[in-house]
């Protein structure tokens, strides 16, 4: 066995390198920390099919529809495979594999890695061993190369967590390439794998090394043939990192017996978890920051709380799998003074080497701000500063803003505040250089306290905007504290809003409606009705969503051949960002179809993909797997698109069938209807709260 002291972006830009099924290879990303050996263990095809299946799961709405958009490219008869073969591998395959061409060989082999469900990944593979280039293929290298070769590739990603495990901070490092070699020389020393390598550059002319190689010859015909790109091909790339990162580590192949069904490992709980009632919280070490007044260039003065870089390290070395809040108190200002934290960039680095969840937490008397240091990507903004990464300070400020400032905005929404008003904003500075940073690929929780007891059913949380309109953002409420998840920094509040409509007296969906007209959700019409009964359209839905999860609205694209960007859903972006993030996808005509009626399957297809939004970090282990599809008289009637869609929100408990026994896929669905839809999506979500008596 052979230990490897490498970068821990060395070891993310590895993990999908390993992938067999990723189009891509990585090279940039974090991992954790400590050291361990790589030691290979025999794999089998179902644990290949087991294993990627559940590295898809993980991705997001927007990355599958990515991932399907170059896996569609590669099935397109304008991919040229020529391209992607070495021309020496083109001329060996072809004499070997006559009558089959290589091409015809690797666009076959191409169908069986590009398919992201296992029952396709199984279809594919059982196709491409009986059609004529799998047979021919299969009697030229041996019976059973194909399954050898999908289990050296995950083996090769098991192997890779062996040593990613004990990844170092700092130590001898050596480049990528020499640390992917130095895994598959340890799984070469397995004479099966020994014996394929040999096999392959005898028929090929190539080797396993050469098959990962391929991969970019794959990426660069997707960009060329415009199916993807290049920003693109960095996205799916950094997608595959991520899911393979939070798939977990593979499992002992030894452990059970595989099916190949899609079931991901249950959670297990800290070795060591938190005893009830204790912190996951770490204080600060003596002596690691200092507090100093000093005045901004508008000449307010703000009081700073300052950690030192020389106790970084000490920080980190406080942080655990169970303990992974660093808590940084600021002193509370003076009037007209301004609050904030100074904290070294190498911080959130290190934190988030050594636990992906790791939080910095600065908190005031008023509100705290938890920054998941995974979040700030410190060589991006060390780039946009033309700075040295160890030169860049990360400083969070958590502020009451005076009620004059806002008195505008407040006026002219009626807002009724139960909460003061509190300002949260992070910047990164480098010398005189500052760079904003006020968007996350993530929920960025923050607490904002009130005086008493918030009333769960009518409060909500809002942001406001410059503009002078307010937004609705996710928040859960317990006792006098508020935890708002929002993806931006800005001002929020909270606020009391009892809402009732003038048509809504009492009904079965009255309290959904209402709850979520207090939140801002549901808004009703200028009469002041809400129209329960008329039927809900696409645009309305797609809006609903976009609100309720609290999406930054995108300046519209013209995604849409039947969109000008002008109407009331998408002149202030919030279409867009329904498609950004995955909640809608259009037709195939590349029409939105707005003013449609919303069928029951269409609106089960929306809320699934809002589910599968990765910061939503939707708890798939809480749905029902007893409940399936065929519970209901109609379910041939419900279309291939939309099959998991209607399961997963009927397993969730989010929406019910049909009293006959049936779920009406084609049925149209009510306002009210949509109310309960959502509200129970959002409930089990962990996005709202369960106010509800039914």
């Amino acid at each position: 066995m052979k230990k490897y002291p490498f970068s821990n972006k060395a070891v993310k830009a590895m993990l999908a390198a390993t992938i067999m099924f990723a189009p891509v290879a990585p090279t940039s990303g974090l991992l954790g920390e400590t050291t361990a050996e790589a030691s290979a263990i025999t794999g089998t095809t179902c644990d290949a099919i087991d294993r990627v299946t559940l590295i898809y799961s993980k991705f997001n709405a927007n990355e599958m529809a990515l991932y399907d958009r170059a896996r569609d490219g590669l099935a397109s008869e304008n991919f040229d495979w020529s391209m992607v073969l070495d021309s020496t591998v083109k001329a060996n395959l072809n004499t070997a594999l006559s009558p089959v061409t290589a091409e015809g060989m690797a666009k076959k082999f191409a169908e069986i890695i590009y398919n992201p469900n296992a029952d396709q990944l199984k279809t594919s593979y059982s196709a491409f061993l009986s059609s004529a280039e799998g047979s021919k293929f299969e009697s030229v290298m041996g019976s059973g190369t194909t399954d050898t070769i999908l289990k050296f590739f995950v083996d090769a990603e098991r192997a890779l967590w062996d040593v990613g495990a004990g990844a170092l901070l700092s130590g001898d490092l050596q480049s990528i390439e020499s640390l992917i070699a130095g895994i598959q020389a340890d799984l070469l020393n397995d004479p099966e794998y020994a014996a394929l390598n040999s096999k392959l550059y005898q028929v090929m002319g190539t080797d396993l090394e050469g098959l990962y190689a391929m991969k970019d010859k794959i990426n660069a015909e997707l960009v060329d043939n415009g199916v993807l790109t290049v920003n693109e091909v960095t996205e799916l790339r950094n997608a595959f990192v991520d899911a393979a990162w939070r798939a977990g580590e593979p499992a002992d192949p030894s452990s059970s017996t595989r099916d190949c069904s899609l079931t991901p490992p249950p959670v297990t709980p800290p070795l060591n978890p938190p005893a009830p009632g204790e912190s996951n919280n770490i204080t600060l070490p003596e002596q690691a920051a200092e507090v100093v007044k000093e005045k901004n260039p508008s000449g307010r003065v703000e009081v700073i709380t300052k950690i030192f870089a020389e106790k970084v390290d000490e920080i980190v070395g406080l942080i655990t799998q169970e303990k992974d809040s660093v808590q940084v108190k600021l002193e509370k200002p003076a009037v007209g003074e301004a609050a904030k934290a100074q904290i070294p960039a190498g911080l959130f680095t290190k934190a988030a080497l050594k636990n992906g969840k790791a939080v910095v937490e600065v908190s005031t008397d008023e509100a705290s701000y938890k920054l998941p240091a995974a979040q700030i990507k410190i060589a991006d903004l060390a780039s946009k500063l033309g700075a040295n990464e160890q030169d860049v300070q990360i400083v969070i400020a958590v502020n009451v803003v005076n009620e004059t400032d806002v008195k505008d905005s407040v006026d002219k929404n009626k807002l009724k505040l139960a909460s003061k008003v509190i300002e949260f904003t992070v910047t990164a500075e480098a010398g005189t250089k500052t760079e904003p940073v006020s968007k996350f690929s993530a929920y960025v929780e923050r607490d904002i306290t009130g005086e008493y007891d918030f009333d769960k059913e009518n409060s909500a949380a809002v942001r406001l905007n410059p503009d002078g309109t307010i937004s609705a953002i996710p928040t859960l409420f317990n006792g006098k504290t508020a935890t708002v998840k929002s993806l931006t920094n800005s001002k929020y509040t909270i606020v009391e809003n009892d809402k009732t409509f003038t048509d809504v007296k009492s009904g079965w969906a009255q309290e959904y409606i209402e709850t979520l007209g207090a939140k801002y959700i549901i808004q009703g019409k200028a009469t002041g009705e809400f129209e329960p009964g008329k039927h809900m359209t696409r645009a309305e839905f797609a809006v609903l969503l976009v609100r309720a999860l609290g999406l930054p609205t995108e300046q519209y694209d013209k995604s849409f051949k039947d969109v000008l960007g002008i109407e009331w859903f998408a002149k202030n972006g919030e279409l867009t960002a329904a498609v950004k993030y995955g909640v809608v996808q259009g037709k195939l005509d590349g029409t939105f179809a707005p003013n449609e009626k919303i069928t029951r399957a269409q609106a089960a297809a929306m809320v699934e993909r809002a589910m599968k939004i990765s910061f939503v970090e939707y708890d798939f282990s809480q749905l029902d797997k007893t409940k399936t599809l065929n519970d209901f008289k109609d379910a041939k009637q419900v279309g291939s698109w939309a099959k998991s869609g209607v399961e997963a929100v009927y397993q969730a408990g989010i929406v019910k069938g049909k009293g006959d026994g049936t779920f009406n896929p084609n049925g149209y669905t009510q306002r009210n209807e949509m109310a309960a839809i959502l509200a129970n999506f959002l409930v089990s979500a962990q996005l709202l709260d369960d106010t509800f008596s039914k």
